[in-house]
């Protein structure tokens, strides 16, 4: 049974963009100091009667603070640019931004829950949109897993709320080897068991007969939950930050560890939990309960509980 392989790429795995430029006020600061000087001594040697500007170096020197409001501005005006750019990058750009981008697919914004009278309407959150969006390239391939995780997600969206589908996964022939069927597995926020409704709501998008090939079995199933728990021991210094700021700190690194790999397919290889738990101040992590999950193609591991607990060296 093959690993966990993402059948779209993970644009959080991106490197920056080289037209993304890297801002730092300082820097634009002593550009200015060093433009303003060239300029100052240009113009003493226009009119020797100027005096030699030396005073660069002191906070209250009044071009200093001229320049340092001009250098504002300049980041200000640098950090716009960026902005434009970003927006014109499928990955990086959110709300109305990426809608644009997803129209040029014909992929449109879903609304997850209706408005009531109450309570605004529930939109399709940006990581959903882009998913469909970068999915939309495989929807003329009629079949293909791309094809089939497209439907699904625009059938059960992901809600800027948290709701809706969190993975989804297609099974074929090289995991279960059974020619001409595939296994659409799926699963809710945070490793959630699907309702039996959304599961009829998504095969009803994925085996349409305006969208499926004839000839072909697709099954709808949720993804069965490996439930683990976590307990860790983290030792730190006696002479250290507050153990419990520290704690927080290793907790949260873990809980991330553990979200990186709730996705279905995924593993949980020996000593990844216990390893997140290191950092900054943590001299030893000891592992009460260790958790190893092998990968399989229809479970999802998701961590029920977590305890850290802290113990000061002295």
């Amino acid at each position: 049974m093959s690993v966990y392989a993402p059948t779209v790429i993970d644009v959080s795995r991106l490197p920056a963009p080289e037209i993304i430029e890297a801002l730092d006020f300082e820097t634009l600061l002593a550009a200015f100091k060093t433009r303003f000087l060239t300029f100052w001594n240009t113009q003493r040697a226009i009119d020797p009667s100027l005096p030699a500007y030396d005073t660069l170096d002191l906070e209250t020197d009044p071009a200093v603070i001229v320049g340092e409001a001009w250098s504002y501005l300049r980041l200000l005006d640098r950090q716009r640019v960026n902005d434009g750019y970003r927006a014109l990058l499928a990955p990086l750009a959110t709300g109305s931004n990426l809608d644009v981008i997803a129209a040029t697919r014909n992929v449109e914004r879903l609304t997850v829950q209706p408005a009531t009278s109450t309570t605004p309407a529930v939109m399709e959150s940006d990581p959903s949109l882009l998913l469909r969006y970068m999915l939309s390239y495989d929807v003329p391939a009629a079949g293909s897993a791309g094809r089939y995780l497209f439907d699904a997600w625009s059938a059960w969206p992901h809600g800027e709320d948290g709701s809706g589908m969190h993975d989804a996964r297609v099974n074929g022939y090289a995991i279960h080897g059974r020619r001409g069927d595939s296994d659409l597995v799926i699963t809710g926020a945070g490793g959630r068991v699907p309702t039996t409704e959304e599961i009829l709501t998504v095969r009803a998008a994925v085996t349409d007969i305006n969208r499926a090939p004839d000839g072909v079995a697709i099954t709808v199933m949720a993804a069965q939950r490996v439930e683990y728990a976590v307990s860790l021991v983290v030792e730190v210094p006696g002479n250290g930050p507050a153990p419990e700021a520290v704690r927080a700190e290793a907790e949260e690194r873990v809980r991330a560890a553990a979200a990186g790999r709730m996705l279905i397919g995924g593993e949980i290889p020996e000593g990844l939990l216990a390893g997140a738990g290191y950092g900054a101040n943590v001299i030893r992590v000891r592992d009460l309960a260790p958790v190893v999950i092998v990968a399989n193609a229809y479970k999802i591991p998701v961590m029920t509980s977590l305890s850290v607990t802290v113990e000061v060296r002295t």
